[in-house]
């Protein structure tokens, strides 16, 4: 699988919110950085982080461009947080994805702002 279909994939179970099919897409000791600077290691502590994240805010990505370098090992999301609810709100948002095989060992999510 191409690295853009594994990102296009994440970005898919993430809106879709199955979170248990994240397994296939990281390795077991993954890392995950949030906006606030939190990093969680493990695909368990990933999917709880994110998991309760984009519930907490009723958020799902929008308006995604990928961007892959030519190596194949790390890529990047440049788009929209969709929040709904009363803070409905489109934040500005970057995911870069970094894999040293064939799946992700790290994903770092940064926002403009937090919602």
């Amino acid at each position: 699988m191409s690295l853009r279909q594994q990102i296009s994939g994440v970005l898919d179970a993430l809106n879709r919110r199955d979170l248990a099919s994240l397994g296939g897409f990281f390795d077991g000791d993954a890392a995950l950085d949030m906006p606030d600077g939190t990093r969680v290691i493990g695909i368990e502590s990933l999917r709880d982080t994110l998991a309760a994240y984009l519930l907490r805010h009723d958020a799902r990505f929008a308006n995604s461009v990928v961007m892959v370098d030519e190596s194949g090992f790390r890529g990047a999301v440049d788009g929209t947080m969709e929040v709904s609810g009363a803070e409905a709100t489109s934040l500005p948002c970057v995911m870069v994805f970094e894999r040293e095989d064939e799946r992700f060992s790290r994903l770092s999510l940064y926002l403009s702002t937090r919602p």
